[in-house]
């Protein structure tokens, strides 16, 4: 272990330890205070700890930071190891419609237009609405390839946008 993670062990033990033992500081003097100013309603008297209030919050704030800073590793990993199977839970509820989506688009007997994007059957060679080629051929061996090619398969050039008959 290389020093710089010593010192990292070090600072977060030293958080585990002062944390709560300020939050606990900060419970002592808001306690106080509360319990000094509950004890002055039925005397009559003003409160004479109330002061207390003013220091005990603070505290509790600063306490309950540095403990969250000291835990912060074990806290979030709980709050992963709880979020995992949810996560997973609706992943392989999902995994049905995404394939069937998946399947249906692979599976499609339709093309689409790569200049105005519109529909057309599977084994047209032009675009039914702008007229624009639907087949590709390659530049360098003259096979015609699918439309959304992007190497020949013929050969293994790398075909260009504008590639078309």
């Amino acid at each position: 272990m290389n020093e710089k993670d010593k010192k990292h062990l070090k600072t977060k033990r030293t958080l585990k330890i002062a944390g709560p033992i300020v939050l606990i500081a900060g419970l002592a003097f808001a306690i106080t205070g509360f319990a000094d100013l509950a004890t002055s309603f039925g005397s009559g008297e003003m409160p004479s700890r109330f002061w207390c209030f003013f220091i005990g919050f603070p505290l509790i704030a600063v306490g309950a930071a540095l403990t969250a800073m000291g835990f912060k590793r074990e806290i979030e990993g709980y709050a992963m190891r709880e979020s995992a199977p949810v996560f997973n839970e609706a992943g392989q509820k999902i995994k049905p419609g995404v394939s069937a989506i998946a399947d249906a688009v692979k599976n499609s007997d339709k093309t689409f237009c790569p200049v105005c994007g519109s529909e057309n059957e599977k084994d047209s060679s032009f675009c039914k609405k702008c007229g624009a080629s639907l087949i590709k051929k390659c530049p360098n061996c003259g096979a015609d390839l699918d439309s959304d090619s992007v190497f020949c398969d013929k050969c293994g050039k790398k075909l260009q946008n504008d590639d078309r008959i």
